[in-house]
């Protein structure tokens, strides 16, 4: 068969198109004809169709030379079936292939009845399988189509309403709303909105309208947005949840601690290790005090990772660093849309990420007066209410706050809420400084050394008399001030040794036996000046004018004033 369809010639071709019943019309890429069979122009002689008008009338439902499908186009009388398909030659589009016929001839309407036949199923096929209840009624509002949407949303059969008026179906309870009625009275589209039984419905009516502008019948769709807003709400649930998981994992803490990393070795030390390991057991509220770089934190880590809560979140707050007007957002959270600027989906506040686990409320002391208030109320009620919400979430977090301040004397000078005080001062810890537990220096001192010898790739050691040197400072920024002082000396001083001329200058940490004991022997007036500069600037770290400072050293304070004036011109 294939050798002989080969063997055809173009006027065999033709022939063919020729003998075909349906007419047959080739526009090139520009919608241009290039070929029409004698059908095609029989059909156009006839019905005394120009192809031009043709043409611009099926223009106007799709772009001829690259669309395809079926269509119909009304020129007077005439009624005039087009199948459209493209026209490929080389995988490349050309065109498009136009089949027509005339709807009225007897062969083409068995042909267009069967088309028919096709389409309402495909039709009732789509109606059937929409989520969205459907209802027709005739234009007297008689029904005249229901889908099984509407069975299941309000549990009847088709049978009972199709053929029956809509305004009997609602006089009788079914549907609670006249949308029919309301649709053929007003000639416009109605969306009313209802509930049923636990469903939340939204009914729309449209009219639909034939050639004469006459109201055939009226198409109401159904749907059921409760279950739409229960899928929204879990959709927002888990977005929020997910927003916030980058800030949960930033403030937990979950690598452990064990007694090998807080260095102890005095007896006050060890006293705070003691009771930090009792109360980890209980659930009681801990204020943690101590002057800045103690180590509170290190406590707060301890009773941590000690407690039963270990595997839950270890939050870690600084108050001092949240905006007054920031507090409640950050710490209690807030729902979408409850002020200017708020994220859409709303925000998790830090109470409900610690939920279950542990808070620290660093630098409490900060907390301005209207803050404490919030705060205190949430502690008494052990719930949180979103900014903008409505329900309060009950939370279980066991709260831990620190501070460097001296928060009873704060509570004395009105600064600080007495009964926020007695809520958070339930179990007191209080981490001495540095100068009281003298035995913890050195240990610190070598636990540091190690630490930057890793970290700089370096391989220092401690010489005896920096050792001595350290142990007599005063370390007013305690632990931080060695840290700090431990890694400048392990990356800047030469060799392998560290020694006292490697020491920072951080006089006024010294005491000046243990300064002049750095340079030697030294003439006496020399001493005498290396001793007024270091009380001089100890004095000044403490005293903000020179009249504290003359006060505190009993001397005048032109005296001071000369020398320190000499001191800056020494330096400079």
């Amino acid at each position: 068969m294939n050798t002989t369809w080969n063997h055809l010639n173009q006027t065999d071709y033709e022939n063919i198109l020729h003998a075909l019943y349906c007419g047959i019309v080739i526009v090139d890429e520009h919608s241009q004809i290039l070929y029409s069979n004698q059908s095609a122009q029989k059909l156009f002689r006839e019905s005394h169709i120009d192809y031009t008008v043709f043409l611009d009338k099926l223009s106007k439902q799709i772009n001829v030379a690259q669309g395809q499908g079926r269509f119909t186009v009304t020129i007077g009388k005439s009624w005039i079936i087009c199948n459209m398909y493209p026209w490929i030659h080389e995988k490349k589009r050309k065109g498009s292939i136009l089949v027509l016929h005339e709807s009225g001839h007897t062969f083409c309407a068995s042909q267009e009845l069967d088309i028919l036949k096709n389409t309402l199923k495909e039709i009732e096929a789509i109606i059937e399988s929409v989520a969205d209840g459907v209802i027709v009624a005739d234009g007297e509002g008689i029904i005249i189509r229901v889908n099984k949407a509407v069975e299941k949303t309000f549990h009847v059969k088709k049978a009972s309403l199709i053929g029956r008026p809509a305004a009997e179906i609602v006089k009788n309870g079914i549907f609670k709303e006249g949308i029919v009625g309301k649709v053929l009275e007003t000639k416009k589209t109605v969306i009313v909105a209802s509930d049923y039984q636990d469903k939340r419905l939204i009914y729309t009516g449209i009219p639909n309208f034939n050639e004469s502008q006459t109201m055939t019948n009226v198409i109401v769709t159904i749907q059921d947005v409760s279950t739409i807003n229960t899928l929204r709400r879990k959709l927002e649930q888990q977005q929020l949840a997910m927003n916030d998981y980058v800030r949960e994992i930033a403030n937990m803490k979950s690598v452990d601690i064990n007694d090998q990393d807080i260095i102890v070795q005095s007896k006050k030390m060890s006293q705070v290790m003691d009771i930090a390991k009792i109360v980890s057991k209980v659930d009681s509220t801990i204020l943690i005090t101590g002057e800045s770089g103690t180590g509170k934190e290190k406590v707060v880590d301890l009773i941590y990772h000690s407690s039963n809560r270990k595997d839950k979140p270890l939050i870690k707050i600084n108050c001092g660093a949240i905006p007054d007007t920031l507090f409640e957002s950050e710490l209690f959270g807030y729902e979408h849309g409850s002020f200017t600027g708020a994220r859409k989906n709303g925000k998790i506040g830090f109470f409900e990420l610690a939920n279950t686990g542990t808070l620290l409320l660093d630098e409490i002391g900060e907390l301005s007066l209207p803050s404490q208030v919030k705060l205190l109320r949430v502690i008494q009620e052990k719930e949180v209410l979103r900014i903008g919400g409505t329900r309060p979430i009950p939370i279980d977090v066991r709260i831990i706050a620190a501070t460097n301040r001296n928060l009873w004397q704060m509570v004395q000078e009105k600064k600080f809420r007495q009964d926020l005080y007695y809520r958070l001062n339930v179990i007191n810890i209080d981490v001495p400084p540095l100068r009281e537990r003298r035995d913890d220096i050195i240990p610190l001192a070598r636990h540091f050394v190690a630490a930057f010898n890793k970290k700089h790739k370096k391989d220092k050691q401690l010489s005896l008399e920096l050792c001595h040197i350290l142990w007599n400072m005063d370390w007013p920024g305690n632990i931080r001030e060695l840290e700090n002082i431990i890694e400048t000396m392990v990356i800047l001083a030469p060799g392998n040794i560290l020694l006292p001329e490697h020491l920072p200058v951080k006089n006024e940490n010294t005491d000046s036996s243990s300064q002049i004991s750095l340079q030697g022997i030294l003439p006496l007036k020399d001493a005498v000046e290396e001793v007024e500069r270091q009380l001089l600037m100890h004095a000044g770290s403490k005293y903000k004018t020179t009249r504290e400072i003359a006060a505190a050293l009993g001397v005048n304070q032109s005296t001071i004033s000369r020398k320190l004036q000499h001191l800056h011109k020494k330096q400079y």
